[in-house]
């Protein structure tokens, strides 16, 4: 059974959002009950031909573009249904507190939103389950205010405590939600 720490950054008065490493990525805590769950199911994911990933960092666009892809995919249908009752989030999955449906049960083709990185996202291994993937990239210094923005928002339930100074040197040093980002190859 593999070990996934429960890190922090901690400095005076400030204090990040708890997240956990799982496959070398920081993922928010509160986004799985158990970590070894979430990296099992991560791992052991399988893609169909049909699947289409929408992929970014959080706050880069993400839900502007599942909606426009969601009605390419059902002919400018306008739906009031919340958008992640239609494009489930990969990495919520196994959360018991998420409302959002099982994934195995979508329908071909299935929209799935994630924020993992290029290493870490699920790949098909052969023609029946190689699918797409949409990867959208923002100006980090705006991606890094929208998301201060909107973890601060939120109040208590990030456990985040921290001044834009403190956020933003994190962010830098790759230690706010995930990191190793702007590698996608």
């Amino acid at each position: 059974m593999a070990n996934f720490p429960i890190l922090q950054e901690i400095k005076g008065e400030w204090q990040s959002t708890k997240t956990v490493e799982i496959m070398g990525l920081r993922i928010p805590a509160y986004f799985t009950d158990d970590p070894q769950l979430l990296y099992d199911y991560i791992v052991n994911f399988k893609t169909k031909s049909d699947d289409v990933f929408v992929v970014s960092y959080p706050k880069a666009g993400t839900t502007w573009v599942q909606e426009i892809v969601w009605q390419i995919y059902h002919n400018g249908e306008v739906n009031s249904k919340r958008i992640e009752d239609r494009v489930p989030f990969l990495e919520e999955a196994t959360n018991s507190k998420s409302s959002q449906p099982d994934i195995a049960s979508f329908p071909s083709p299935r929209l799935i939103k994630t924020h993992l990185s290029y290493e870490a996202i699920p790949k098909g291994v052969n023609e029946e389950t190689t699918c797409k993937y949409i990867y959208i990239a923002r100006n980090p210094k705006d991606n890094a205010v929208s998301n201060y923005e909107f973890l601060t928002s939120l109040g208590k339930n990030t456990e985040l405590n921290a001044s834009w100074e403190f956020y933003a040197n994190l962010f830098v040093q790759g230690k706010c939600k995930l990191y190793n980002y702007y590698t996608w190859q």
